[in-house]
């Protein structure tokens, strides 16, 4: 079951961790609500993406290989 998290405060939190010197700038952090809120959104599809890994490749590569083979 997926949970609702706050992505204004997990992408200020990625930011901050990766970009200590933004912290100066944590009593703005709801002016860049919308910047934290996309960060964390595109951090968590890519999670995604790379859980995919290789068996997606395969399949991808598995369908285009017998695509190419029916077209012959």
């Amino acid at each position: 079951m997926k949970t609702e998290i706050d992505h204004v405060a997990h992408g200020w939190a990625l930011l901050a961790l990766r970009n200590p010197e933004i912290r100066a700038l944590s009593e703005h952090r709801q002016s860049i609500g919308e910047m934290c809120e996309a960060y964390s959104i595109a951090v968590l599809h890519l999670r995604e993406l790379r859980n995919l890994g290789p068996d997606t490749e395969h399949e991808t590569s598995y369908y285009l290989t017998m695509r190419a083979r029916l077209s012959a």
